[in-house]
């Protein structure tokens, strides 16, 4: 069950995702009368902002569980993607504080709280099925949020407009995500007397008497002795990849198909190709980072990034274009999978949010300037290659990172803090 809320937390994140926005973007700056760079630099600083508040949402998760978030973040981002229906357009101050104030929401609260609650449910409740539980999850959610929704949106688009469509996506986020919420997530296993993967507990009991004891226990790390050690760091490095230059990819993802001679449909309906290559992608990850060490899938991942910006260089028929998209697909699976399961496999479950919370502002930060390079390049090049090649220039040193993400160990003299993970 916990799987299924988890993944349903993810696929109503989708409006808050890069994958779905792109769909509105050329609609919304015809129908606003702004630019490409304008909107770009707009979702870049709203993502940015948006980034600096994810460390709250991982320090609440903590604090007042996941349910207690989930339906304050439900509420919240249902009213905030139907507001992006009545953005004005005119004057032209309105319009870009409204799209600013827009994205932010939609960042902080869709990519930032629904997506970070989908994972961490699965997280708390799974450690030696972690990564296959997060793939089911994961790979589900993104099947739908991102296969599903963008097809839809597409048509509501053509046939009823931009602002209506965010309308009936703002209630659909209510009617899909409260009941679950509210009556569903529960905080870890054992807040309800079970241990996670079903493990039986041994004699004996931790601090509190009616928490049951693993009988693998749980070395938890803190925050301020995670980010002492280096795996950390190459980790974030690392997440960069997909955060910074695969968001600004799937951004731009049919302008530049159609910049390339590929048609506006084919361009639009590859996106479906992304979330297919998605779930297949995380089902993958999901089996690798419960048999291997997780840096071993980053470096697989961000390969499969390397030879969908190369392919992007050249691609110029149909068949490219769907291969180009499944490259993406595969990437974002792969490396949400594993950005989803690293943090717990090497950090334990105790201060996950917290951990969680702290480093994804970086990943935010990095998102947010994703866009913004290549969108920039376009209009003053009226193309994407330079924007590639500065890409691949940057992803080089991100798979070293992966490479040297290893999981860490305490170091002599710390005082360990093995436990259940509660």
């Amino acid at each position: 069950m916990i799987v299924f809320v988890g993944g349903l937390s993810i696929a109503v994140s989708a409006p808050g995702q890069t994958n779905l926005i792109a769909i509105f973007v050329d609609p919304m700056i015809e129908g606003l009368d702004v630019s490409r760079s304008t909107i770009s630099t707009l979702f870049a600083a709203g993502t940015l902002v948006a980034s600096f508040g994810m460390a709250l949402i991982g320090f609440s998760i903590d604090r007042y569980g996941p349910r207690s978030i989930m339906i304050f973040s439900v509420l919240l981002f249902g009213g905030s993607v139907m507001l992006m229906g009545v953005i004005p357009s005119s004057p032209e101050l309105a319009t870009i504080v409204g799209l600013f104030l827009g994205f932010f929401a939609l960042r902080l609260l869709g990519r930032g709280a629904l997506n970070m609650l989908g994972t961490i449910m699965v997280s708390l409740w799974f450690r030696k099925k972690r990564g296959r539980a997060t793939s089911y999850a994961s790979g589900a959610g993104w099947l739908v949020g991102l296969g599903v929704l963008p097809p839809i949106a597409s048509w509501l688009i053509g046939d009823f407009g931009w602002r209506e469509t965010w309308f009936v996506m703002g209630i659909g986020v209510w009617v899909v995500m409260l009941p679950p919420a509210f009556f569903l997530v529960r905080h870890t296993p054992e807040s309800v007397g079970l241990l996670p993967d079903g493990e039986k507990p041994v004699n004996g009991t931790n601090d509190d008497e009616s928490t049951p004891v693993p009988a693998i226990p749980e070395d938890n790390w803190t925050v301020r002795e995670a980010l002492r050690t280096k795996s950390l760091y190459f980790i974030l490095f690392a997440s960069m990849a997909w955060a910074t230059l695969g968001a600004g990819m799937v951004f731009h993802h049919t302008s530049l198909l159609e910049e390339r001679g590929i048609s506006s449909n084919v361009a639009t309906t590859s996106i479906s190709m992304i979330a297919v290559m998605n779930f297949i992608g995380n089902i993958l990850a999901g089996r690798l980072n419960d048999r291997f060490p997780n840096n071993y899938t980053l470096v697989i991942a961000q390969s499969a990034l390397m030879a969908a910006l190369l392919l992007a260089l050249v691609v110029n028929n149909n068949w490219q274009a769907w291969t180009y998209a499944g490259l993406l697909g595969l990437t974002q699976g792969m490396v949400l999978n594993t950005g989803n399961v690293i943090w717990a496999n090497y950090f334990g479950r105790r201060h996950l949010g917290a951990i969680r919370g702290t480093t994804m502002w970086v990943v935010g930060v990095t998102s947010a300037v994703g866009p913004l390079p290549i969108g920039l390049l376009f209009d003053l090049t009226d193309a994407y290659t330079i924007g590639l090649w500065l890409y691949i220039a940057l992803l080089a040193p991100m798979i070293i990172s992966a490479a040297l993400a290893v999981k860490p160990i305490r170091p002599a003299g710390w005082q360990e803090t093995a436990d259940s993970g509660t």
